[in-house]
């Protein structure tokens, strides 16, 4: 979806935007609000992220999948900046699906590099009641922000809409059936915000280009789920301030703690 330049003006969906979305997040299971932040503030992310990346590839984690990166990122400047972490255009829609005391857990980059492969189709989180055919609401939701325009080139995500939000099967059925089923590559510009359910499928792709894909990844959750990542260390004065709005959703995090430096 392409946001009105009054939209863009006034940080604030349209009601008619705002329905659309979450119609398609329902029942798709994602939307994608192409090319929402300013260049000035991707290319500051941009920048920083590089320079982490770069020090990370000294001593990397173990990937899923070859050339895949996950880098968790500081509680810092130009991450920690509003527009990312709690962005106007997201909020009101995390309020609708996941209730108004969700949280945020996981702040960190999803980065292919030239060589990467494609991953085993997969879901971030899997049905909480996976004995029946019981399905959730919402409760885990996903924001990306690519730093770099994604093209069909250098890895885009590829995922499987259409309901599979909605399923209740684990990893190895869903390696299974993928194949059988009709994918999408999200392909979108810098800046752009791509929302979706962390049950629904997907999974990375090849980077054929010459250059690293980064794409930054935030965790909401409903405030009783645990994302299985680490907590996210804030300092205290960072955290004073913060808008009241940005405080509650970062309200179970690490806070006081240190920055966790890469």
């Amino acid at each position: 979806m392409k946001l009105s330049a009054d939209e863009l003006a006034s940080g604030q969906l349209s009601l008619d935007t705002y329905s659309q979305a979450l119609t398609l997040i329902k029942v798709n299971g994602y939307v994608i609000f192409e090319r929402v932040l300013p260049d000035d503030l991707i290319d500051s992310l941009f920048n920083e992220h590089q320079t982490i990346f770069d020090k990370y590839l000294e001593n990397p984690d173990p990937t899923f999948g070859k050339n895949h990166y996950r880098t968790y990122l500081p509680f810092r400047a130009p991450f920690a900046d509003e527009r990312v972490i709690a962005n106007p255009f997201v909020l009101p829609i995390l309020n609708d699906l996941l209730g108004k005391d969700y949280v945020c857990h996981y702040l960190a980059s999803n980065t292919c590099i030239p060589g990467s492969e494609f991953q085993p189709p997969h879901a971030d989180v899997y049905s909480l009641f996976p004995e029946t055919d019981i399905k959730p609401p919402p409760y885990h939701m996903v924001v990306n922000i690519p730093l770099v325009d994604i093209t069909e080139e250098n890895g885009p995500i590829e995922f499987w809409s259409g309901g599979t939000h909605l399923n209740t099967f684990g990893m190895d059925k869903i390696e299974a059936l993928a194949p059988m089923m009709q994918s999408q590559m999200a392909t979108m510009p810098a800046g752009s915000l791509f929302i979706r359910d962390g049950r629904m499928w997907h999974r990375g792709t090849e980077n054929k280009s010459d250059a690293p894909r980064p794409n930054l990844a935030l965790v909401y959750t409903r405030p009783w789920v645990d994302a299985g990542s680490r907590r996210i260390g804030i300092p205290q004065g960072s955290y004073d301030n913060l808008s009241d709005h940005a405080r509650s959703i970062f309200r179970q995090e690490n806070i006081g703690g240190a920055l966790d430096e890469i």
